[in-house]
């Protein structure tokens, strides 16, 4: 009898080798759900492709589905890009969400920035971090400004254990 491995849904996954050229075109398909989840967080075509490290018009192809295959890099970015979107979803109301790349933001990492700007400039390292703050607020883990760390002791607690 043979052993079967379970895994948990999103959990434990195997990576996708994204040098194999099936897997990479599979997932260039979604391209088009990666830029209607940029369309519903208000960003424009310049700022979708420029997250997307693509030129306007391949990201006009791509909305279409019939988009160039994409490189490493892109299938990164598109990745992080539906990450990001998931948590923004999770955590704010529509229009909050769609309003949160274009604020800004004093948190770290953003430093007073709009988190579209320091993910612009910033490239796919800026999109991780981005991501994983958001993913901490998912869990519970907000992070704050130093302004309030300072503030912090002054504040009673409700609790003393």
């Amino acid at each position: 009898m043979g052993t079967h491995r379970m895994r948990e849904p999103l959990m434990h996954q195997e990576k996708p080798n994204l040098t194999d050229p099936a897997t990479a075109s599979r997932l260039s398909r979604g391209l088009p759900a990666g830029v209607h989840m940029l369309q519903a967080l208000g960003l424009s075509r310049e700022e979708q492709a420029s997250l997307l490290g693509l030129s306007v018009r391949s990201l006009q192809r791509g909305e279409d589905g019939h988009g160039p295959e994409l490189s490493q890099d892109q299938l990164t970015r598109l990745s992080l890009v539906v990450g990001i979107y998931k948590a923004l979803r999770l955590l704010y109301d529509d229009a909050t969400a769609a309003g949160w790349p274009h604020r800004t933001n004093r948190r770290p990492p953003f430093g007073g920035q709009t988190p579209l700007t320091y993910m612009r400039q910033g490239g796919i390292p800026a999109m991780y971090e981005t991501r994983r703050l958001l993913d901490a607020d998912r869990g519970g883990l907000f992070s704050v400004t130093p302004e309030a760390h300072r503030s912090a002791p002054g504040f009673p607690t409700v609790v003393e254990l």
